[in-house]
């Protein structure tokens, strides 16, 4: 799956439903209000990750982390009010996803981001996974099918099985991750939230992508095991213990002159 790259689509909200804090006895809780739980602010955005890429010497290429993107458009303000002038360009966020979105994000952020990022010396036939969902149509038409075929590339969609969100990386547990450390934030407009989401995504732990596609990878060999079926448990496969355990056996061999074949993460 080195050529493999998985997208897929998941709101952020600008303050979860619970929050917990730790405080001292005479601290007063602390208080946020919103006009309305129905229309809370939030954001969807598609997230793009790939297996990390090494080379023949186990130099790291690429970290897998390509990028995710909020689905927003930015106007100008029609009224003056305190927080911003009137003719001020402030984002919205687009509340509706339908295919002709998804084609946009497509062709203005995933295609090119793979054009800028891919390693030159990594062949150019790729394959981007996402689930069938309604809005997931692959473009027909003659411009998105040369962007895809742009600069030498070979990029082909697939779909991934229906009902199993355990074949994407970014459903497994990725999007979760990002989102418990975009919550450690306090964000107050729609600007700030995209921001702290972006930052989020860049501090999240390249180990924990390897780990992701470490457990997709398991989850496969159980769906096999189930002629196809999705009524598995994910594996626990204690991997940064087989980690831990397989460098220092690395280490001890190389120290004897034994020709070790490393760790199975890289």
């Amino acid at each position: 799956m080195q050529q493999w790259i998985h997208i897929d689509e998941k709101w952020f909200f600008i303050n979860p439903e619970t929050r917990t804090f730790y405080l001292l006895p005479a601290e007063d809780n602390p208080y946020k209000a919103q006009q309305s739980k129905r229309f809370k602010i939030k954001v969807m955005f598609m997230g793009m990750i790939g297996k990390p890429l090494y080379d023949a010497n186990k130099q790291l290429l690429h970290d897998g982390k390509y990028g995710l993107f909020p689905f927003v458009k930015y106007e100008e303000a029609k009224k003056k009010s305190k927080n911003r002038d009137k003719g001020t360009i402030e984002a919205k966020a687009i509340q509706s996803i339908n295919k002709e979105a998804i084609r946009d994000m497509l062709l203005n952020y995933v295609l090119p981001k793979i054009h800028e990022q891919w390693p030159p010396q990594l062949p150019k036939n790729i394959t981007i996974q996402w689930d069938n969902a309604r809005p997931h149509q692959i473009p027909q038409d003659a411009e998105f099918q040369e962007a895809c075929q742009a600069y030498g590339f070979n990029i082909q969609f697939v779909f991934q099985q229906a009902q199993s969100l355990d074949m994407n990386v970014l459903d497994l547990g990725l999007f979760n991750v990002i989102q418990s450390l975009q919550y450690q934030s306090f964000p107050q407009t729609l600007d700030d939230l995209i921001k702290e989401v972006e930052i989020a995504f860049k501090g999240f732990d390249l180990e924990l992508n390897k780990y992701s596609w470490i457990t997709l990878q398991s989850c496969m060999v159980e769906v096999l095991r189930r002629k196809g079926g999705n009524n598995y448990t994910i594996p626990h496969m204690k991997k940064k213990k087989s980690r831990q355990a397989r460098c220092s056996t690395r280490i001890a061999s190389s120290r004897q002159g034994i020709n070790c074949r490393g760790c199975f993460l890289s």
